[in-house]
């Protein structure tokens, strides 16, 4: 087995400093594929890099199993093209992507959300959950797993939290779990100052999952929390922010309807964005004092999220994975 090194890397602009150690790691997968001759490549997520070396293995006649789909559907869905002559078969996991796939060839296949495994533990089951009792109520403030986003968006989930604080006095506490690609001393000064003015606000150490199944609702970074989130229950907002620079060119590369996974699967917004300019702390605040006050509103969003679950499949997507894996290596390629 081959496995390159990790490399954590977002946005548009902050690739380019990347470029030196991804083209390095692409030369020594390539190089395996050449030695050491491997009955099946699977990729994972990772387009950019993953493409090209699906490339690669389809010039040494290895077969490729893609897990978890390039988001062609939402941009540069020219590498449909590149997917359907390397790839030999496709694992999805959101339930469009199948019938997207379609029309291109391609054979993909829907094996539900991973997800739904590592967060079948915190999957409500029926009756009062933990997150229902009690006089206080506990939201989550998830503003990212990267440096950039922490820079961007925390600010802006920190001063929403304040102006709640103000207006509920003691009735709210807060929850901020730090991933672990992070470094949680330059979060914890940055919210001393509203915990030393007597926010209620808790920097956890504990994975989002965790977090958020405390959680009564949440404030979210767009991203695959929307959609933990979602299969969880729990009522929240989306909140996204980058550089000038990085928003201009995904303007004009990407033409979604909505940022939020959880609203693509939904096929309709039924979370609230707040995107760029939109991301102000009185745009949250308003929204999270509907989630407070409303509970008929509150029991609907419920309601759209429990439909979303359903959408994402089964758990066992893993297991669905593997064994496609097997069939391909006892030669069954198509």
């Amino acid at each position: 087995m081959v496995c390159p090194p990790p490399l954590n890397v977002a946005g548009f602009t902050e690739v380019v400093f990347k470029i030196p150690h991804l083209y390095k790691a692409y030369q020594k997968v390539k190089e395996a594929f050449r030695t050491r001759k491997p009955d099946l490549l699977i990729l994972i997520d990772y387009p950019d890099m993953n493409l090209r070396l699906a490339r690669a293995a389809y010039k040494e006649n290895i077969p490729v199993l893609y897990y978890i789909s390039p988001q062609v559907w939402a941009w540069r869905s020219g590498r449909v093209k590149d997917i359907a002559r390397f790839v030999n078969r496709l694992a999805v996991i959101l339930p469009f992507e199948a019938d997207f796939y379609k029309p291109y060839g391609v054979k993909a296949e829907f094996v539900g959300h991973p997800l739904l495994d590592r967060l079948k533990q915190f999957i409500p089951s029926g009756g009062l959950s933990a997150r229902d009792e009690g006089d206080q109520i506990l939201i989550g403030l998830l503003p990212g797993s990267r440096p950039g986003e922490i820079k961007m968006i925390l600010p802006i989930l920190l001063e929403a939290a304040w102006g709640l604080t103000r207006e509920y006095d003691r009735k709210i506490r807060f929850v901020l779990p730090v991933a672990n690609t992070l470094e949680p001393q330059p979060i914890r000064e940055q919210i001393r100052p509203y915990q030393e003015r007597g926010m209620a606000l808790e920097l956890a150490a504990e994975d989002s999952q965790t977090a958020l199944a405390r959680c009564h609702q949440a404030i979210v970074a767009s991203g695959t929390v929307t959609l933990e989130a979602a299969i969880l229950g729990i009522p929240f907002q989306i909140v996204y922010k980058v550089s000038v620079v990085n928003y201009w060119i995904a303007r004009h590369l990407i033409d979604v309807p909505y940022v939020g996974l959880v609203n693509w699967v939904a096929g309709k917004k039924i979370i609230p964005e707040y995107i760029q300019d939109e991301a102000v702390p009185q745009s949250i605040i308003t929204g999270a004092k509907r989630y407070l006050e409303e509970p008929e509103h509150v029991l609907k969003i419920k309601e759209e999220l429990a439909a979303v679950r359903e959408k994402l499949g089964h758990p066992g997507a893993s297991q669905r994975v593997a064994q496609m894996a097997l069939e391909m290596m006892r030669g069954n390629r198509g």
